[in-house]
C-alpha cells in the first residue's frame, strides 16, 4: 500500500514453479519487460523473450540444484555410516509386511 500511495509504483511478486511455470502476474511482467527491451535494443520480441526464458530456466535449475544438492563450498567432513548399518525398512524388525498394522492416532 505504501508503494502505491507514496511512491506511485506497484509491487508484483514473481512466482515460479520449479519446472518453469509462471503465475499470471509473472507472465505479464515478462511480456512487458521483453517488449521494452526489444524496443530499446531494436531486436525482435520473440528473440528477447526466448533469451529471457532461457536465462530464467537456467536460474531456476540452478536454484533447485543448490537446494537439493547443497552449495559447492567446502563443508566439514562428517563421519559416514556404512550402508550395512542403515535400515530402509518401514516395518519394525521381527514383523513381516503382511502382519504389520501401523499405530493409528
Amino acid at each position: 500500500l505504501y508503494t502505491i500511495k507514496f511512491e506511485k509504483s506497484s509491487f508484483t511478486p514473481l512466482v515460479y514453479t520449479t519446472s518453469g511455470g509462471m503465475a499470471p502476474m509473472a507472465k505479464a511482467f515478462h511480456r512487458r519487460v521483453a517488449e521494452l527491451v526489444s524496443e530499446k535494443r531494436s531486436e525482435e520480441y520473440k528473440d528477447v523473450m526466448s533469451m529471457m526464458r532461457t536465462k530464467l530456466s537456467f536460474a531456476l535449475l540452478k536454484s533447485v540444484l543448490v537446494s537439493v544438492r547443497g552449495s559447492r563450498g567446502k563443508s566439514p567432513r562428517v563421519a559416514e555410516l556404512p550402508l550395512s548399518c542403515l535400515s530402509f525398512n518401514l516395518v519394525p524388525k521381527g514383523l513381516t509386511y503382511n502382519s504389520f498394522v501401523p499405530n493409528k492416532p
